[in-house]
């Protein structure tokens, strides 16, 4: 049986079908008998926020080193880790954390590939696929109520708990070696109230070396968070269940808290470019980022002085990686690449079938609006909008397109 001890989990259901379906704009309308129709700013005849938490479905990614695996009596991607399909299952968001799609290649260009770091022609972690997955998250309702005014995104945004950083299957420990309060949160655990396993999410778009906008990090808790993988136990998973669902099973925000569908992925040497340039030693593409290194290749060479970034050398795909505007451009290039392969041929080398993500507008028509989980959004003047394939919640400050609000804001 595999273990996770060489494993590199990097910044990650029920089969959800996703249709496209355009959202369009109008000029500032109440909705009072139609409250799927999306004006400039609405307003709905359904009051404050709900006492339960309604379900939200959005999209995040992964970095990391393993290839997803295809089951095909089960029809979806699993990890290659482990032996039964419960468990494959299980490992994909076995406490693990994830990024926003805006984001997805923050890590890999802040940590993974600067010169400086790669050893052995090898990138750090070894990270090779950006995988893409469809989330859907009812949060416990003790945890919204605890953390109702969600006011600075940095510390955790509307809809979630704050961000807590995993690392091996656990939560990364303080530097005492205790776990953070959130975290101890879980369970209610060292002191803390128990708030149940819920989905962390907060705003990290001020890296120096890689600003990328409306990059959210999310923490995904599952069975016993403050143990490694290798350490996990059957009676620690069973006294601390976790958020992750069994396939097949809702979340409902006590029995468990989120669900999960790899919808496909695509190798980062053919996002870079890398196997799309002749190597000059045999007149052949390169097969991969070890054999551009070997052969003197730099992917990515910067130095970061005094809160700036100077480019030394690299591929034109990382090229002004100190800009917003620029990393933008590189988070949709990253889409428009992935839907283009999965257009050409979707079927992966074992089988499996991958699917085109879905827009930000089609995730934000299938989910509730944003003051029926908050109420900050239900009581916002000009309500709130869901923004990015990561449907967060803004809170808008003018009758902008997408913004709805109940009537309690009124």
């Amino acid at each position: 049986m595999k273990t996770f001890s060489t494993m590199s989990f990097i910044m990650g259901t029920t089969m959800l079908a996703i249709v496209d379906r355009t959202v369009t704009a109008s000029s500032c309308k109440v909705a009072t008998d139609s409250p799927g129709t999306h004006g400039t700013t609405e307003t709905t005849p359904t009051g404050p926020t709900s006492k339960s938490f309604q379900t939200v479905t959005s999209l995040q990614a992964r970095v990391q080193g393993d290839m997803p695996q295809w089951n095909a009596d089960n029809q979806r991607f699993v990890s290659e880790y482990y032996t039964t399909f419960d468990e494959q299952y299980r490992a994909v968001l076995d406490t693990v954390n994830m990024a926003a799609v805006e984001g997805a290649l923050k890590y890999v260009q802040a940590e993974c590939i600067n010169a400086s770091v790669v050893t052995e022609c090898e990138r750090k972690n070894n990270i090779q696929y950006v995988v893409f997955y469809q989330t859907t998250i009812v949060q416990p309702a003790a945890a919204m109520e605890y953390y109702t005014n969600a006011t600075n995104e940095y510390d955790f945004a509307i809809e979630y708990c704050p961000y807590v950083p995993m690392q091996g299957g656990q939560c990364e420990p303080n530097p005492d070696g205790t776990f953070p309060d959130v975290c101890n949160q879980y369970a209610g655990t060292d002191g803390q109230p128990k708030l149940g396993f819920c989905v962390g999410g907060s705003l990290q778009d001020n890296e120096v070396i890689a600003p990328y906008p409306h990059n959210y990090w999310f923490s995904f808790p599952n069975s016993c968070p403050q143990e490694l993988w290798d350490d996990k136990t059957d009676a620690c998973r069973e006294e601390n269940a976790g958020g992750l669902c069994p396939l097949g099973v809702e979340p409902d925000g006590e029995t468990c808290t989120f669900a999960y569908e790899v919808l496909g992925y695509i190798p980062l040497d053919d996002v870079v470019g890398i196997t799309s340039m002749v190597n000059p030693q045999t007149n052949n593409n390169y097969a991969n980022y070890t054999e551009f290194c070997e052969a003197g290749g730099v992917e990515f060479s910067v130095l970061i002085a005094e809160g700036e970034v100077t480019w030394l050398e690299g591929l034109d795909f990382w090229a002004n990686p100190g800009d917003s505007a620029a990393n933008a451009g590189r988070a949709e290039e990253l889409v428009t690449m992935y839907n283009e392969l999965v257009e050409k041929n979707p079927v992966t080398t074992d089988g499996g079938l991958m699917r085109r993500l879905p827009t930000a507008t089609s995730l934000a028509a299938i989910n509730p609006p944003c003051y029926g989980n908050s109420k900050v959004c239900a009581n916002a003047e000009f309500g709130c909008k869901r923004s990015y394939r990561s449907q967060i919640c803004e809170v808008c400050t003018s009758n902008d397109s997408g913004c709805v609000k109940s009537y309690q804001s009124d």
